[in-house]
C-alpha cells in the first residue's frame, strides 16, 4: 500500500468520526423541521444533504467523464501502438523474407500490412515486386499502378510497373513508360541513365553503353562540369569498342577509333597502345611475297613508330615496356637495344630509359654494358629499391659476391622489390601486369608504375601528369541538373 493512500483512509476515517460525533451533539437539531413556504417542511439534516448533493454532483460527474474520457484515449493510444508495432515487424519480416527470396511469405506480411495501410508507399512498391517474382505480373501492375495514382511523381513506382509490364510480355508498353519517365522526370532521368549505363559497362555491353552515353551527354547539354566528365566516359566506352573491334580482327576500323581518340585526347595511353597493335596486326606476314613482304614490315614499323610517338608524347614506361616485350618476342634484341638509344635524345629526363636500357642490358645477359649505363643514374636512382636489386643480380651473375651483398642491403634499406609493379592511381589497386583499365574501379588510363614504393615521384623520372578517368563516377548533380526530388514524395 502506498504512503498517500494509507494518509487518505486516515483522513476520510477521521472525518467520518467527526461527523457521526458532531451529529450526535446535534441530533435534536438535525431533527428540526425546515420550512419551505405553506405546509411544506422538511428535516434539516435532509436539507443539508440536498445543499451538498446539488453542489457535488454536477462537478464530480465532469471529473468523472474526464476521467473516462482520458482512460479510454490512453487505451486507444496503446492498442494503436500495438497495432503500429505489430505491423511495423510485419514489415521487417517482409524485408528479411524478401532478402531471403522467401517471396510467398514476403507476399503475406506485405498483403497484411496494406490492408491495414492502403496508403504506405513503400508496402505498395515491395508488394507489386514481390508479386512479379511470384510470377503474378498481372497482380503486380494492378498493385503498382494503384500506387502511381497515389504517388504520380515516384519514379521508383514507374519503373516498377514497366518491368511488371514486360514480364507480363508487353515490352512496348514497359518501354513507352521508361520514355516517359525520361521525358518528364529530366534530373531523375541523369540518374537512371547512368545507373543503366553503368550496368551496361559492367557488364561488358559497350554498344549498349555507348547508346545510353549519348542519352546522356544530350541531357547533361552545355553544362561545363558534368559535359567534361561524360566525355571522358565517352572515350573509355569508345575505345573498349575498339578493342572490341581488334579482337574481332577488324583491325583498320580498331585503328580508326584509337586514332580518333588520341586526336581527343593525346595522354590517353592505352588508345596509343592499342593502336600501334592494330597497325601492327592491320598485315599478314607473307614472306613469299616478291617484295618480301614489305607492307607487313611496313606495318610493323608503323606500330613501333607509334609507341616511339606515345612515349615522347608522355614518357609513360608502359611504351617502353612494350616495345621491349615485342622485339625480345621477335628475337631480335638487337632491335630492341637500338630502339632504346635511339628515344635518349627524345626527352628532357632519360633517367627512366636509361634505366629500362639497363634492365633490358641485364635481361640480355649483357652485365658489363648493363652495369655501365646502371651507374651513370645511380645518383637519381638511389632511393629506388628495384634498381639496387638489379644491381645486386648483375654482381651476383658476374660473381662478385662483396657488391651484391651491399646492393642487397641498400635494397632491403628502402623497403624491399615491389611483388607488383603496378597501381592503379584512381583506387590504388595493385596488378602484376599493366592494364588499360583498372578492373576494380573501372577507371581508364590510370593504371601505372608504382613509383611511391621507389620513392621516385613520377615528375623526377620524366613522367609527363595524364588524365585518370575514374570509372563513370557520376558528377555533382548541381552543376548538371535541378535537383532532384525524392523518389517517394
Amino acid at each position: 500500500m502506498r504512503v498517500r493512500t494509507y494518509l487518505g483512509i486516515l483522513a476520510a476515517l477521521a472525518v467520518t468520526l467527526a461527523a457521526a460525533f458532531f451529529t450526535h451533539l446535534n441530533i435534536d437539531l438535525l431533527r428540526t423541521p425546515f420550512r419551505l413556504g405553506g405546509d411544506v417542511e422538511m428535516p434539516f439534516w435532509a436539507l443539508l444533504v440536498g445543499v451538498f448533493l446539488l453542489a457535488f454532483l454536477p462537478t464530480a460527474t465532469i471529473l468523472l467523464t474526464q476521467s473516462v474520457r482520458n482512460d479510454l484515449a490512453v487505451r486507444r493510444k496503446r492498442r494503436a501502438a500495438r497495432e503500429e508495432e505489430s505491423l511495423e515487424r510485419s514489415r521487417r519480416r517482409a524485408v528479411d523474407f524478401q532478402a531471403d527470396l522467401q517471396w510467398s511469405k514476403a507476399a503475406t506480411e506485405l498483403e497484411t500490412l496494406l490492408e491495414a495501410r492502403p496508403d504506405d508507399f513503400d508496402a505498395a512498391l515491395r508488394f507489386g515486386e514481390v508479386l512479379r517474382e511470384l510470377g503474378r505480373p498481372d497482380e503486380a501492375v494492378e498493385v503498382h499502378r494503384g500506387a502511381t495514382v497515389k504517388f504520380p511523381d515516384s519514379v521508383a513506382l514507374l519503373h516498377q510497373l514497366a518491368a511488371d509490364y514486360e514480364a507480363e510480355g508487353q515490352p512496348e508498353v514497359g518501354r513507352e513508360i521508361r520514355n516517359r519517365i525520361l521525358r518528364d522526370f529530366e534530373s531523375q532521368s541523369l540518374r537512371v541513365l547512368r545507373r543503366r549505363r553503368n550496368a551496361a559497362l559492367d557488364e561488358g555491353d559497350w554498344a549498349q553503353a555507348a547508346a545510353l552515353q549519348e542519352r546522356i551527354e544530350l541531357l547533361v547539354g552545355d553544362h561545363l562540369q558534368g559535359r567534361e566528365s561524360e566525355a571522358q566516359v565517352r572515350r573509355g566506352i569508345l575505345y573498349q569498342q575498339g578493342v572490341g573491334l581488334l579482337e574481332e580482327e577488324r583491325n583498320a576500323e580498331a585503328a580508326e577509333i584509337f586514332r580518333g581518340l588520341l586526336e581527343e585526347e593525346p595522354r590517353f595511353i592505352p588508345a596509343a597502345i592499342m593502336l600501334g597493335e592494330a597497325e601492327r596486326l592491320a598485315v599478314e606476314p607473307d614472306l613469299e611475297a616478291e617484295d618480301g613482304g614489305r607492307n607487313y614490315l611496313e606495318a610493323q614499323e608503323k606500330a613501333l613508330e607509334t609507341w616511339r610517338e606515345g612515349f615522347v608524347r608522355t614518357g609513360s614506361p608502359i611504351f617502353l615496356q612494350r616495345v621491349e616485350d615485342y622485339f625480345i618476342d621477335r628475337t631480335e634484341p638487337a632491335r630492341a637495344l637500338e630502339t632504346l638509344w635511339g628515344l635518349l635524345g627524345s626527352t628532357d629526363n632519360d633517367l627512366l630509359l636509361r634505366f629500362f636500357l639497363g634492365r633490358l642490358y641485364y635481361r640480355l645477359e649483357m652485365h658489363d654494358e648493363a652495369l655501365k649505363v646502371l651507374e651513370e643514374v645511380r645518383d637519381g636512382l638511389e632511393s629506388s629499391p628495384t634498381y639496387h636489386f638489379l644491381l645486386a643480380r648483375i654482381h651476383q651473375r658476374r660473381g662478385e659476391t662483396d657488391p651484391a651483398l651491399e646492393a642487397y642491403a641498400a635494397c632491403a634499406r628502402h623497403l624491399g622489390v615491389s611483388k607488383t609493379d603496378y597501381v592503379c592511381q584512381a583506387c590504388g589497386e595493385r596488378y602484376s601486369e599493366w592494364q588499360d583499365r583498372c578492373g576494380t574501379c573501372g577507371a581508364w588510363n590510370s593504371v601505372e608504375l608504382d613509383f611511391q614504393e621507389e620513392r621516385l615521384s613520377p615528375q623526377e623520372l620524366g613522367l609527363a601528369p595524364a588524365p585518370v578517368w575514374g570509372g563513370y563516377e557520376e558528377p555533382a548533380e548541381a552543376a548538371v541538373a535541378p535537383a532532384v526530388r525524392s523518389e517517394n514524395e
